[in-house]
């Protein structure tokens, strides 16, 4: 998840990815390209990095594998997980989970219930597996359901992209972060705040997680346990099969607001942890944040050549950003749109999941307080994008945006009213929120550009009307 523009919103243009090893540690040399040793050795090599190549969670197809390394191996239900060391043309090296069956050829033991379970049991027993360098250690939650037993249903689910999910039973569901980075996972960090510290019940609580221990001291989150939002449907899906049936889903938008602005109150209870407390916003941070936009549009104008984008004077300004000086910054989704929520009970009620982040943005970013309208401003381009898609006629379309809009952005006004995290006037809100949705939109023009030229219209559309909205005559309601 997190993933794809069928699931709101365009994918993170490709980064170069982290290096593995400590900062400023050499990075070992990687064996000859397309092979690595095979787990039970002695035996032929498998071909691991055409495998990888031909992966949709694998992060780098823009780039050529050059080398893989095995870093680790640990021994779970019969098969092997290793721990992967990938090489790439650019010179950048990353780390990837892979789960492999016996045999000559690469099988993925993910696609094993045996090997899933097995997975599941290490969780369950708070237990560890020792391999060559490393652990793999397993952390229960409080939604953990002891009664699931070793022959619970097994089922993986299809199309996903950056990482791999099972669930178990209809009652929990893994989610396998194919892609290694040390450090606390936002999505394990988020998802137990919320789980242990608030009574937030609009995301899927806490069962567990898998961590990987390196022999360096090295931690990264390999796995989350939650619950299993059996009568979830995906959002963006939920939002455009409601639009073909001639339902305009104003109601459930009207929830989803709501939603988002008890999200955000939960993320602002107050608390000791250091890593979800509320601080000020400073003139300091308004002033990188503006600089932030500004980059972002001047990235957007030099890719959408020949389409006239607008001038953004003063987004931190009073006019602009600056009304945030003296409201708090916390913690928020990160990467939210349609497609990081699931429609319960027919749109009557949302869970909001995957708090992952852009997950090709380095941890650290990915935890860093902001203002939390980034995600009003995130979801407010994935209904652009949604009214794009649906199939309508093109005044009609613009009807449904601007009515979706409004209804989202009512609701999550009133969830807020009075929040220290939001601007006390309504107009100081709604130009915050459209400069963060000129930053969004510029975004997505430089991806559209570089990937979809026939989608370039949406976001240069969006940040048109987006940056109009910035006028005092303006409210951040109109498309």
């Amino acid at each position: 998840m997190s993933d794809a523009h069928m699931m709101g919103g365009p994918e993170m243009a490709p980064q170069a990815p982290q290096r593995s090893g400590r900062p400023g540690e050499p990075v070992a040399p990687l064996d000859p390209p397309q092979s690595s040793g095979r787990p039970g050795e002695p035996g032929p090599p498998l071909d691991l990095a055409s495998w990888l190549a031909r992966q949709r969670w694998f992060a780098g197809k823009a780039r050529r594998i050059v080398g893989t390394t095995v870093d680790d191996r640990l021994p779970v239900g019969g098969a092997t997980l290793c721990v992967l060391r990938v090489g790439l043309d650019d010179g950048s090296v990353d780390r990837y989970v892979v789960a492999l069956g016996g045999g000559a050829d690469v099988v993925d033991a993910l696609d094993d219930p045996e090997f899933c379970r097995a997975l599941l049991d290490v969780v369950a027993r708070a237990s560890e597996i020792r391999g060559e360098r490393g652990r793999l250690a397993g952390r229960r939650g409080r939604a953990f359901v002891p009664t699931l037993g070793t022959a619970a249903s097994v089922r993986r689910i299809a199309g996903e992209q950056s990482n791999t999910s099972v669930v178990f039973g209809e009652a929990l569901i893994m989610k396998v972060f194919r892609r290694l980075a040390d450090g606390l996972n936002p999505d394990l960090e988020i998802t137990r705040f919320l789980t242990e510290h608030t009574s937030f019940d609009g995301t899927p609580r806490l069962a567990g997680a898998l961590e990987y221990l390196a022999r360096d001291g090295g931690v990264a989150t390999l796995a989350v346990l939650q619950e299993f939002v059996a009568d979830g449907r995906d959002g963006w899906r939920f939002v455009l099969e409601r639009l073909a049936a001639g339902d305009r889903a104003l109601v459930a938008l009207t929830r989803l607001g709501e939603r988002t602005g008890q999200l955000h109150a939960a993320l602002a209870t107050p608390t000791a942890d250091a890593a979800f407390g509320a601080e000020p916003i400073t003139a300091a941070d308004v002033a990188a944040w503006a600089v932030g936009v500004r980059r972002q549009v001047a990235a957007a104008r030099e890719a959408a050549r020949g389409h006239a984008l607008p001038d953004v004077p003063d987004v931190g300004g009073p006019a602009g950003l600056g009304s945030l000086v003296g409201r708090v910054k916390i913690r928020h989704h990160g990467d939210f749109h349609l497609g990081q929520t699931l429609a319960v009970g027919d749109g009557r009620d949302f869970a909001i999941i995957d708090f992952e982040g852009e997950p090709l943005r380095p941890l650290e970013e990915r935890r860093r307080k902001h203002t939390p309208l980034r995600d009003v401003a995130g979801m407010l381009r994935s209904l652009g994008y949604a009214a794009a898609s649906a199939r309508l006629a093109p005044g009609e379309r613009l009807r449904w945006e601007t009515d979706a809009r409004t209804a989202y952005l009512k609701a999550y006004r009133a969830a807020t009213r009075g929040a220290r995290f939001v601007p006390e006037s309504d107009d100081a809100f709604a130009r915050a929120v459209a400069v963060l949705e000129v930053e969004k939109a510029a975004y997505e023009v430089v991806y559209e550009a570089n990937n979809r030229p026939d989608w370039l219209p949406i976001p240069v559309r969006g940040l048109l009307n987006a940056a109009r909205a910035r006028r005092p005559d303006r409210a951040a309601g109109a498309p």
